[in-house]
């Protein structure tokens, strides 16, 4: 067994590295990204008394987990469906986020993702 290792460790090891990094690479951006953006979002809270908006579709598995997250705090959000409401796509292409779903705004923050911890932080920030 010994010698097998000695023979194939370092081979393995170059191919485990070569996978790790095939992971991780394209992952990079998204790690390095900040959790959310500021800004003035008030525009697109007019017409809404909810703290919370959330950009997203129907079929979208992390816009269903945030929808869930919110649901189970029992935070109110008003849900924007961009697939089924033209007025709700171009709204959130002004954002500039493309058709990236969910896009979450909460107070001066629009979080891009399912980022539960990004989430916590904004609603942290809003006034009682």
């Amino acid at each position: 067994m010994h010698r097998l290792l000695r023979r194939f460790g370092p081979a393995l090891a170059i191919v485990a590295l070569g996978l790790a990094a095939g992971y991780a690479a394209p992952r990079v951006p998204t790690w390095l990204r900040p959790a959310y953006t500021e800004g003035d979002y008030r525009a697109h809270f007019q017409g809404h008394a909810e703290p919370v908006l959330l950009y997203g579709t129907a079929s979208c598995r992390y816009c269903k987990a945030a929808r869930a997250y919110f649901q189970a705090r029992r935070i109110p959000f008003a849900d924007l469906d961009v697939q089924q409401d033209p007025e709700q796509q171009r709204r959130l292409q002004s954002l500039g986020e493309g058709q990236a779903v969910p896009v979450v705004l909460i107070g001066r923050r629009m979080i891009v993702g399912y980022q539960p911890e990004a989430f916590e932080a904004a609603l942290a920030q809003l006034p009682p």
